[in-house]
């Protein structure tokens, strides 16, 4: 059994610089936090369940198909839209949570030979199991510039804890919203077409 693509979107602007010839930008966001991390842990499967049904990009993913890259918007499915895929817990000992931003951000998101992207986003709880804080610990979301910008992340972080801290979370139910909301480019349209190839040059000397 597969996902089910609903719609398609064929990236353009900046949406495609950001992946195009197998590039990839990713966002990480990183809040510190103190207090029970368990709360977190306990009630990500319903938190990440809830956004996946309200914000319609994070059930996204990007396709290659040849010069045409691709974002198809999958069909909500509890059991394929799995909560490993979006969310894991990090116990480090050795490794501070800058090094996690580091690495994850640079790590190559691309799978099926190079075609495909896909989850666009993932939370980690992090904590340090050696730390004279206890208490202490970090949420980190890593976004996919193709489908997010710095502005979504932040919305995205405070949806994460409005419902993980809401004593209500169970009760919740949360309508499949199947708008996607238009790329940058449809807004203000730019004579992107001709500069891709001196773009992609600069991103992978750069990147």
């Amino acid at each position: 059994m597969s996902l089910k693509v609903t719609s398609t979107l064929e990236l353009n602007g900046n949406e495609k610089i950001f992946c195009v010839d197998g590039n990839w930008v990713i966002i990480g966001f990183a809040a510190h936090l103190t207090g029970d991390r368990s709360i977190f842990a306990t009630n990500a499967p319903h938190v990440l369940q809830s956004l996946l049904k309200r914000h319609s990009r994070m059930r996204t993913r990007v396709r290659v198909d040849g010069k045409r890259y691709l974002l198809e918007i999958l069909n909500y499915d509890s059991e394929l839209l799995s909560t490993d895929l979006f969310f894991s817990v990090v116990e480090t000992t050795n490794e501070s949570w800058q090094q996690i931003v580091e690495n994850r951000c640079n790590q190559n998101p691309y799978s099926n030979n190079g075609t495909i992207i896909f989850p666009l986003f993932h939370f980690m709880l992090v904590f340090d199991r050696d730390s004279s804080n206890e208490n202490r610990f970090h949420l980190l979301l890593f976004t996919n510039h193709c489908a997010f910008d710095s502005r979504s992340g932040f919305v995205l972080i405070n949806d994460f804890f409005t419902l993980a801290t809401s004593p209500n979370l169970l009760d919740i139910s949360e309508p499949v919203n199947a708008e996607v909301l238009p790329f940058l480019a449809q807004l203000t349209p730019r004579p992107y077409g001709p500069l891709y190839p001196l773009k992609s040059f600069i991103l992978k000397r750069h990147m």
